[in-house]
């Protein structure tokens, strides 16, 4: 009797834990460029695990991801999964009547949330706004090499990479280039940056942000919100092939 009672009281313990999670959440997620609206609804799978939806309004639409987690007292993780298959780690802690929350891909912190019992207020919706509610392609966020080998008759080869960082709020960032070259008699190598698009899309305040298959740059020219396609993307494999659209110029980058 005295074992039914501790095993029991050990399954309800665990329960109680998951629990605290089960019901409605309401609150944001944000990122560099200001706050989304968001909701949870989330339920008791097993005892010590939960599984639901987190819904994202962006840009007059709302993104569901489908949550899976497992809970330990007041803390909570697992996975969202998107509907393209696309899937993201999430974190939670519940304290004073909330719950905190962080979303990452590819071990990088993309967004933070924070949510309620209570549905959103206006004063969120407000924030809300200051969002540019662009859609950003988690595939494609990280460091991305392209790589460039050549010889001669002479005995002579030598190559070169260079490397953008794109992150997750829209920014990008110079992530370094390489030379060396060898010869018969010499050999040699350098290393550096200053990757001039970089600059000057840093420069010009620009963030990058994707439709279906497309690589677009938003700027500001006085006061004048502009989009520029850039080029088609295609990733296969840690592979990024990008074919300018008015060159047709193709680049293949890696993940590094």
């Amino acid at each position: 009797m005295k074992r039914t009672l501790i095993i029991l009281f050990y399954l309800s313990y665990n329960v109680a834990m998951s629990q605290s999670f089960i019901g409605d959440w309401y609150g944001n997620v944000q990122n560099a460029n200001g706050q989304l609206p968001a909701e949870m609804h989330l339920k008791q799978a097993t005892s010590n695990s939960i599984e639901g939806q987190l819904i994202v309004q962006a840009n007059g639409a709302k993104d569901s991801y489908v949550l899976k987690g497992n809970t330990n007292a007041n803390s909570a993780n697992g996975t969202l999964t998107y509907k393209d298959g696309t899937v993201f780690n999430f974190s939670m802690e519940l304290s004073s009547g909330k719950v905190k929350q962080q979303i990452s891909y590819n071990g990088q912190v993309i967004l933070q949330g924070e949510f309620g019992r209570q549905a959103v207020t206006n004063n969120t919706t407000t924030a809300a706004s200051k969002a540019d509610g662009l859609y950003r392609d988690p595939k494609l966020v990280g460091k991305w090499t392209n790589k460039e080998n050549y010889s001669s008759s002479g005995g002579f080869y030598g190559g070169s990479s260079s490397a953008i960082i794109l992150n997750a709020d829209g920014t990008i960032d110079d992530g370094g280039s390489r030379s060396y070259v060898s010869g018969p008699n010499s050999a040699g190598s350098s290393e550096g940056g200053g990757n001039k698009m970089i600059a000057e899309a840093k420069a010009a305040g620009a963030r990058w942000f994707t439709k279906g298959n497309i690589f677009y740059w938003r700027l500001t020219v006085n006061g004048k919100v502009t989009d520029i396609a850039n080029s088609k993307y295609y990733i296969e494999k840690g592979a990024l092939l990008l074919t300018d659209l008015k060159t047709g110029k193709k680049l293949l980058y890696y993940k590094n």
